[in-house]
């Protein structure tokens, strides 16, 4: 898993998420602070990625190519200094949105972006609890970690943060992509709210080792939709494993 030693540090050892061990106040209060976050990327800028990076866990990329159609206009929330935008980027996605409430985390991005030639990824500065987009303004949006982060916080932060990735997404046939460690039964009651009018569509298991990535499988239920329905992953879910949910917009 890349940065299984950054998280440890940086989340308390264990890193187990707020749902599974009841983790709450101190530093993971701050985690829906502008103001940490901006501390922490002025003390660690180097690219970081949670959970999955796309260019070297080859079980998310599978994924992520599987559920995300190339042409989508595609939303990154909570990117950080992530890698994830860059990397679709070169894997053909090139309409892409990278959003952070740290204006730290978003300048080091136009630095790095500069250094690689300029790319074309628009990183914005925006709370995601009150997106400054309109609704119905993209196709897909991709989450991984930041709901993770926030419920540590509060958990009607989570929720202000879900209500908005509801309103911005496409009212029709929109792809909620959800990356987080916590396992099916702790978190799809939150993510199943019927206020987001949205339906799960896939579960994929990602295996937290780098050394091999089997390809996650699919098993449509429904022809007609962007993405079929029905449950699926590559490896017997196991809480050690990560989990991307994909719901679809009603």
């Amino acid at each position: 898993w890349d940065g299984t030693r950054r998280r440890s540090r940086l989340r308390g050892g264990g890193g187990v998420l707020c749902e599974r061990g009841g983790l709450r106040g101190g530093r993971m209060a701050r985690y829906a602070d502008a103001s940490y976050w901006s501390e922490r990327y002025t003390y660690d800028p180097e690219p970081f990625d949670w959970f999955q990076r796309f260019g070297t866990c080859g079980a998310f990329r599978h994924a992520i190519r599987e559920a995300v159609p190339k042409p989508d206009q595609v939303l990154v929330v909570g990117a950080g200094t992530s890698r994830l935008a860059e990397e679709m980027f070169a894997a053909g996605y090139s309409n892409i949105f990278n959003l952070d409430i740290s204006p730290v985390a978003c300048k080091l991005l136009d630095e790095r972006y500069e250094r690689m030639g300029g790319l074309p990824i628009d990183n914005r500065i925006g709370d995601v609890q009150a997106l400054s987009f309109n609704d119905a303004s993209f196709d897909t949006i991709i989450d991984k970690g930041t709901l993770d982060a926030l419920l540590c916080a509060e958990s009607a932060v989570g929720l202000a943060m879900l209500s908005e990735i509801s309103r911005v997404l496409r009212s029709s046939g929109g792809i909620f992509v959800h990356v987080t460690d916590c396992p099916p039964d702790k978190r799809l009651p939150l993510l199943q709210n019927a206020r987001f009018r949205w339906k799960l569509a896939r579960h994929y298991t990602l295996p937290r080792s780098q050394q091999t990535h089997p390809q996650p499988t699919a098993k449509p239920l429904d022809s007609s939709s962007r993405v079929g329905l029905g449950l699926v992953s590559g490896t017997e879910p196991d809480q050690e494993d990560h989990h991307m949910f994909v719901f679809i917009r009603q």
